[in-house]
Formats: structure tokens, C-alpha cells, sequence
């Protein structure tokens, strides 16, 4: 099989063989809730409007949740291209996989998985080539896994044009997510006591995606900005400061934010999902959660208490069995993720393989 960078030059491109490398390690994503604009004037939870951490009680063993989705992606820098107007651009490359684990008869299992490998240029390249090189690419796939050929726009001169390639991967990436769960709503198979967890902040799904389609949905966040303000009464006070004072199954009262070009409410909350004893620092442990307002009456006066203490109930039965040993995040995880995140990783092409292509 040709080399992939080989086609480029085929076609009268003038492309650059550089070092080849996983741009993941140099890159550091956003926090979660960047952007984020909350509602200071009330709580958004109808039995708490003093804002109290409230305590979540064991009142079953039995779980709401039944699935669970999470997206992945490797992203690599593997040569440089000199476009129509004298742009010296590089090319990106990266693998991205959706997946949903089931859980069945107590036992996690694979739902659906859906991958493609990716190809970057900037957009600047010439149109008529950037159509050619998408028809050599269409005869192309590995373990039937397509490749897909897409641009990236800089915008800005001060940022490197590698991070707004990352960006456009992973936006690639969650509209996979997204047609995922467009088809499990559509098969019905979301219910009030089947609901579904995303990893991740919701504030980042497609904000063009119906709104319907989160009704049985809650992402959850491993990680967030500590030093968010605005949260609170005191305009200027961290979250950080008041989250370390959660103890183990307590949660925050629920907040409300929307963020910009969307009309979305979103509740979010914080609940310490792990004795503090257990872990080593003042964070670790806590995990930020979030629902999407969706009925007209939540929107206006805010969720149920009780609905956001059995979703918090829910989250604490999935904390085990944990992935510690094998997860750097493991006091924030929950291992149903955790498998899922597997899953996904499981089935990417190595490094090696995947770079030997180009």
C-alpha cells in the first residue's frame, strides 16, 4: 500500500516528512466548565433553595444507570504541507472511536462501537485538491475503520494551528457521540430507570443536538476548573475552597449555568464519591455532575430533590469496583467508564502501526 503522504505528493502537493509524533502529550485540553456563565440569583433544585451539601442516603442497591457512553481519540503530527498561499501548515492525523457498554444481568458488556481515522489539512488547501485526495482516501480502511479527510481553520496567530487540528478531531468525535445517542433515544431504549452517563462535560455535546435527546441523560466530570468563581454568594470565593469541605456522599446544592450561543440549562452539582481518608488530595474524589433542563417546569423552578439525590445515589453505587492501579483518576472514576474507556482504547491501531501508514 502506498504511504499516505506519498498520494499528497502525487498529486503535485509539496509535503514535508517531519518527526512523526503523539500530540496528546503536548497538548493540554480545557477544563471541562470553561466558559461557563452560572445563575447566582437562585439554586436550581426545588427542595434546597438554601443551598445546603446534603447528605445522600442508602435507600437501594439497585442502580438507575444502564448505560454508558464515552468517546476517545490519539491524535498525531505527521508531516507539514506548504499550501496555495504559501502557508507552512502541518498535517494532523488521529484515530477516534464512540462507544456504549450495556450492563446486562450485573455483567458490562460491548453495546456499540464506532471508529474512523482521520486526516487534517488546513484550509487553505486548494479545493479541487482537497476533493481529489478525499476520493484516494475513500478505497482506504484498516480493519474496516474509514478515513476521513477534513480541514482545520487557525484562528488566531498567537495559538498553534496543532491545537485547533485537536479541536476539530474532537468536535469530529463527539458528533459521533451525538449520532450515537440519536439512535439509542430513537430505539427507545432510554428510560427514567435505564438512564444513560456520558463521560464528560454536556456543555461541549453538539449544541445544534435536540435538547429531547438528554431527557435520560447525566455526564459526569473527572475533572473541572477548581478555581471557578461566580458559582456562589461571595462573587469572588473559589469552588475549590468550598468542594474540599464535602464529606464522603454529600453533595453541593445544584447550580445553574448556560454557556454562550446556547439556550441550554444546565444543572450541575458536585458529590465526594470516595472517604477522604482513601485518597490524597483535597479534590480527589469528587466528581462534578450535570443534567440538562428539559421539561418546562425544571426550567423554571429547577430540578426535584429527589431526583438529584437518586441520581447521586445512583453514581455512588458505581463507584466500585474501582480501577485503582490501573487509572491515574481512579478516585474520580466510575468503572463502568473505566470499561468503556477500555474498550474504546482496546481498539484503536497501535502508535507504530497507525504512523507506518503515512
Amino acid at each position: 500500500m502506498k504511504k499516505i503522504l506519498n498520494v499528497l505528493r502525487d498529486m503535485d502537493l509539496t509535503v514535508y516528512q517531519s518527526e512523526r509524533f503523539n500530540l496528546d502529550n503536548f497538548h493540554f485540553d480545557p477544563f471541562q466548565d470553561e466558559g461557563e456563565e452560572f445563575e447566582r440569583s437562585r439554586i436550581f433544585e426545588k427542595d434546597n433553595k438554601f443551598g445546603k451539601f446534603v447528605l445522600i442516603k442508602s435507600i437501594t442497591k439497585t442502580s438507575n444507570f444502564s448505560y454508558f457512553l464515552d468517546g476517545s481519540r490519539l491524535t498525531y503530527k505527521i508531516g507539514d504541507i506548504e499550501t496555495t498561499d504559501h502557508k507552512f501548515m502541518p498535517i494532523v492525523a488521529g484515530q477516534i472511536a464512540t462507544g456504549v457498554c450495556k450492563r446486562n444481568d450485573g455483567k458490562i458488556k460491548k453495546q456499540a462501537i464506532e471508529q474512523a481515522n482521520i486526516i487534517l489539512l488546513h484550509s487553505s488547501i486548494n479545493e479541487d485538491d482537497l476533493y481529489d485526495f478525499r476520493e484516494k482516501m475513500k478505497v482506504l480502511n484498516i480493519r474496516n475503520v474509514p478515513f476521513i479527510v477534513e480541514t482545520y481553520r487557525q484562528k488566531n496567530q498567537e495559538t498553534r494551528p496543532e491545537n485547533f487540528a485537536i479541536a476539530t478531531i474532537h468536535k469530529i468525535m463527539q458528533d459521533l457521540e451525538i449520532k450515537m445517542l440519536t439512535e439509542m433515544v430513537e430505539s427507545r431504549l432510554l428510560k427514567p430507570e435505564k438512564m444513560l452517563v456520558i463521560d464528560g462535560s454536556l456543555q461541549f455535546m453538539n449544541k445544534k443536538a435536540d435538547v429531547r435527546l438528554f431527557e435520560n441523560v447525566i455526564g459526569i466530570s473527572k475533572t473541572y476548573n477548581p478555581n471557578l468563581t461566580g458559582i456562589l454568594k461571595r462573587k469572588k470565593q473559589q469552588i475549590g475552597t468550598v468542594l474540599t469541605k464535602l464529606e464522603f456522599g454529600e453533595r453541593t446544592p445544584v447550580y445553574e449555568y448556560q454557556f454562550s450561543n446556547s439556550n441550554r440549562q444546565i444543572g450541575a452539582w458536585y458529590l465526594r464519591i470516595r472517604p477522604k481518608k482513601f485518597v490524597k488530595n483535597p479534590l480527589d474524589g469528587i466528581v462534578k455532575v450535570e443534567k440538562i433542563a428539559y421539561l418546562d417546569d425544571d426550567k423554571e423552578d429547577g430540578f426535584d430533590s429527589g431526583l438529584i439525590d437518586n441520581i447521586s445515589q445512583s453514581i455512588l453505587l458505581e463507584r466500585n469496583v474501582t480501577s485503582y492501579g490501573k487509572e491515574a483518576r481512579w478516585p474520580n472514576h466510575l468503572y463502568p467508564i473505566h470499561l468503556t474507556e477500555r474498550m474504546l482504547k482496546d481498539s484503536f491501531l497501535s502508535s507504530e502501526h497507525f504512523l507506518n501508514l503515512f
